[in-house]
């Protein structure tokens, strides 16, 4: 796997349940690469994915990183940017055999719930069910 597969199994998850994509930002729709203000002055972020449902809107970020290093330095922003959110929910998928390691990254960032509500970290193949959890009834979820 690579950081563009990474991007493309969740844009195919998306497909599956329903989203177009779109930059009118209507319902059922999502955004890619949206810029944001960062929490660092003259600075912006991009927000990998923006999904809007009739119950608000979805962040998603990707992270991968398949060699050896400290994956926690690359997911350790998100934490804190999910704090500051204005998106119902802030999703990060997490890919590449440093990021899936059992207690790294995807563990560090689920522990980060309590100051970060919003925030949900999880591997490529778990986004649709989860989504499909949070989603408003009336989305036109695939079968």
């Amino acid at each position: 796997m690579t950081r563009k597969n990474l991007l493309s199994d969740i844009e195919t998850t998306l497909g599956s349940l329903g989203f177009t994509k779109s930059d009118s930002g209507d319902h059922y729709t999502y955004q890619c690469n949206v810029k944001y203000p960062s929490m660092f002055s003259d600075k912006n972020d991009y927000a990998h994915f923006v999904l809007y449902t009739s119950k608000g809107s979805i962040q998603i970020m990707a992270k991968f990183q398949e060699n050896t290093g400290t994956a926690i330095d690359k997911v350790a922003y998100n934490a804190m940017d999910a704090v500051r959110t204005p998106h119902s929910h802030y999703i990060v998928v997490c890919g590449g055999k440093e990021m899936l390691k059992p207690g790294r990254a995807i563990d560090f960032l689920n522990k980060q719930i309590s100051t970060a509500p919003k925030l949900q970290a999880l591997e490529a193949q778990q986004l649709g069910n989860y989504l499909k959890s949070i989603l408003p009834p009336n989305q036109p979820v695939a079968a």
